[in-house]
């Protein structure tokens, strides 16, 4: 059914219902332009008696405007969209960057050829967010031709906004609110700093300097709760007495301390067991039910990905008798209910499915509405793995859960290694899950994947390694065996040192010493420069102040003649050059050479920083992870 106009901007269930009952009344009285209207897309209205003209029959004529099969699929599609908006908008929303136009043209294009290509993930959009297509199988969309417009649909609606008209105007506004100037420090910065230290006479310094920083709006909220989220950010890195006097501070000020703290209860990756019992402690609602219509604990159990702090959740709230919010929890005696005595899901299962988009809008796979048997028991087995539920897997398995299954595009097992779920890791081997099946993004095998996070070992990582057959001891080995890299100045260093020739030779310098070392570093688009603003704790203005004239932008720049490197310069970049060597990486990048310039409080930069009240222990533990 293809639809006659397109979806308006800011769409509304209610303004559609209106607008069945204004066409129904039309319709009965004969209109002969509304007739016309529907008699294109329903063949009885022509021929029909006025007055047996229904409501259905007038919302059917709405829905089939749009392109949608039927009304009832129009209101499921508009309730699906509406939870995923408020998800996106509301306190605790997942809040993402959006891109800027540019690079939103530019996914229109890929998209299109993705579904050419028959693209899993893009056919799933299409099928989800399109009305023309919304509920169709995968193979009617990649037989459908798809309009730009319908693409630029699909991908606003999988970022989380109702249009593309609204995605532009979200990107517009993010670029508003961008400040180009590296070094720029608003009194929010001020304020992090301090609240870092714990020092609530500076705080107060800091708000008294800035009239109305208290009440001022920005994308992260109004001021005095974008500062009580800071705190709570922060809060692993003061004492539990200097957490407590700041939070009074600012609910005294008029911070809402009882939303910020169900807001974050909705929780992360990898959420931590003692940070759920922090939160629960300082007043968070475990019951609490988000604006999009799932609680803390449905959240919980598709954002947190670890079944030790879902556990501790659900101990204090309430749940809902779920056949996915069972597997979460790992509840397979919760969970064979759901089942007939053929070992068949129950048709009941198809109305409450984990809903993805709504609890991580613009990250999740796109839900198709009308799901197989295969398509249920694999979102059942997903949210198994993300909790580590084992047993779960195992009893899915045997109703029939394809645990390589390429549903998602990526093997199953691929995504448990990626993300460390050592034991839903093991438990897909048992159930046997195929260790060199391969994806798309990434293309690689869960066999190649365990061996090649070795390269960052930990417990997860060693163990996941040694599930298929590896020694990581014997592998790390291996590795350390083979001859090193010789590393080579990344592309950015390069330029690096061409600033630093820059800086010299506008000061008349015939050597490039380390403090013009050091401020190429600064004005190069490197990570050396926004290492040191978040992770040195330097005062950026007294710095700023002290070098404005030498930290020109990136482009701003005199054609300099090469000029030799000092000694100095040299004993720098052989320092960082060997750091590379150890490290065994094929580039010197400009971090490498920042943690060999203040690697000893001694060396001249290092105490150029400390003028500042940087805190190089700080930097240097950032630089060296």
């Amino acid at each position: 059914m293809s639809g006659s106009r397109m979806l308006p901007s800011n769409p509304s269930l209610e303004f559609e219902r209106k607008a069945a009952k204004a066409l129904l009344k039309q319709l009965r009285a004969g209109d002969a332009s509304a007739i016309g209207r529907a008699s294109a897309l329903h063949d009885d209205i022509a021929t029909a008696i006025p007055a047996s003209i229904k409501l259905a029959d007038a919302q059917r004529i709405i829905a089939r405007e749009y392109g949608f099969a039927s009304w009832p699929r129009l209101v499921r599609y508009f309730g699906e969209m509406e939870q995923q908006l408020v998800s996106r908008e509301s306190r605790g929303g997942w809040r993402r960057g959006i891109d800027p136009v540019d690079r939103l043209e530019e996914r229109v294009k890929q998209w299109m050829a993705e579904h050419v290509a028959k693209r899993e993930f893009t056919g799933r959009a299409f099928a989800a967010y399109v009305p023309r297509l919304y509920g169709l199988k995968l193979e009617e969309v990649f037989a459908s031709t798809i309009t730009e417009d319908e693409t630029r649909l699909a991908i606003a609606r999988h970022a989380g906004f109702a249009s593309w008209t609204r995605l532009l105007e979200a990107s517009a506004e993010q670029a508003s609110w961008q400040i180009n100037d590296p070094w720029y420090v608003d009194e929010f910065r001020e304020a992090s700093e301090v609240i870092r230290r714990a020092d609530i006479r500076a705080l107060e310094r800091v708000v008294a300097n800035n009239p109305g920083m208290l009440e001022r709006e920005s994308p992260y909220g109004i001021g005095v709760q974008r500062l009580l989220n800071t705190v709570l950010t922060l809060r692993d890195q003061s004492s539990p007495d200097n957490e407590a006097a700041l939070i009074e501070w600012l609910v005294a000020r008029g911070a809402d301390l009882t939303s910020e703290l169900n807001a974050r209860l909705l929780g992360m990756m990898h959420m931590r067991v003692d940070r759920v019992l922090w939160l629960i402690a300082l007043g968070a609602d475990p019951n609490w039910v988000a604006p999009n219509g799932l609680s803390v604990l449905e959240h919980a159990i598709l954002r947190w990905w670890s079944g030790d702090a879902v556990d501790v959740l659900a101990a204090r709230a309430n749940r809902r008798d779920a056949a996915w919010i069972a597997a979460g929890l790992g509840d397979v005696v919760g969970l064979a209910r759901w089942f007939d005595g053929n070992g068949k899901l129950r048709p009941e299962a198809r109305r409450d499915r984990p809903n993805f988009p709504a609890a991580s809008p613009g990250m999740a796979m796109p839900m198709i509405p009308e799901p197989s048997d295969e398509e249920l028991l694999f979102e059942l087995l997903i949210v198994a793995a993300m909790n580590g539920r084992a047993s779960t897997i195992e009893y899915l398995t045997k109703r029939g859960a394809n645990v390589n299954s390429r549903l998602w595009e990526v093997p199953l097992l691929v995504v448990a290694v990626g993300n460390g779920w050592a034991n839903s890791v093991e438990a897909l081997l048992r159930c046997g899950a195929d260790p060199d099946l391969r994806g798309w993004r990434p293309s690689t095998s869960a066999r190649e994947m365990a061996k090649e996070m070795l390269e960052h070992p930990n417990a997860s990582s060693r163990r996941i390694a040694e599930l298929f057959g590896f020694d990581p001891d014997a592998v790390l080995a291996e590795e350390h065996a083979k001859p090193a890299p010789e590393p080579q100045f990344s592309s950015r260093m390069q330029d690096v040192l061409l600033l630093a020739g820059d800086d010299a030779h506008r000061r008349g310098e015939s050597l490039v010493t380390v403090e013009h070392l050091f401020l190429g570093l600064m004005r190069a688009r490197s990570g050396a420069q926004p290492t040191l603003k978040h992770s040195s704790q330097v005062d950026i203005r007294r710095f700023v102040q002290e070098y404005r004239e030498r930290l020109l932008p990136h482009d701003d720049r005199v054609g300099a003649p090469a000029i030799a490197l000092d000694a100095e310069v040299e004993a720098a970049l052989a320092e960082a050059r060997e750091v590379a060597r150890e490290r065994r990486r094929q580039e010197i990048t400009a971090e490498y050479v920042l943690y060999a310039l203040v690697r000893s409080d001694e060396r001249p930069i290092a105490r150029m920083l400390l003028g500042f009240d940087a805190n190089l222990e700080s930097l240097r533990s950032a630089l060296a992870s």
